[in-house]
């Protein structure tokens, strides 16, 4: 799976997923992960993030690999710590979702983001797109 791709690519050890779902990505996340990393999930329907909870501890990771936060990612993102994750997966299109991963990613730092887009000018990006839409980028600098 490209998550889980992502992830080991990046070395991750710091991820942030905006849209737990259920938790079948959060797990392609971790699988890709380091063994120490942790995953910090951001959803607003509690339901889906308790659905969450159980797929992480049947799929056997404990606690303290996965942080899950209730709340809308607009008003969460900003209380992130700049510049201290590897990956931020968005599973929903907004321009703020990019804005707050040039701020939350360290140098090098990956971006997936459903639908969205780059300027073609934007030299702290080097990105591409793949044929779902889903653009993938990486921060130059």
């Amino acid at each position: 799976m490209l998550l889980a791709f992502l992830a080991a690519t990046t070395r991750a050890r710091a991820v942030v997923e905006i849209g737990t779902g259920s938790g079948e990505t959060g797990l392609a996340l971790l699988r890709g992960m380091a063994p120490d990393g942790t995953l910090t999930t951001i959803d607003v329907d509690p339901e889906l993030q308790r659905a969450a909870r159980r797929t992480f501890l049947a799929a056997g990771y404990s606690p303290g690999r996965v942080r899950l936060i209730n709340g809308v990612a607009p008003e969460v993102l900003p209380r992130l710590t700049d510049g201290g994750y590897d990956l931020v997966v968005a599973h929903a299109a907004d321009e703020d979702y990019l804005a707050e991963a040039v701020r939350l990613l360290r140098p090098g730092g990956v971006v997936a983001l459903a639908g969205g887009a780059i300027e073609q000018d934007d030299e702290q990006w080097v990105s591409t797109v793949l044929q779902d839409g889903t653009l993938l980028a990486t921060r130059a600098r």
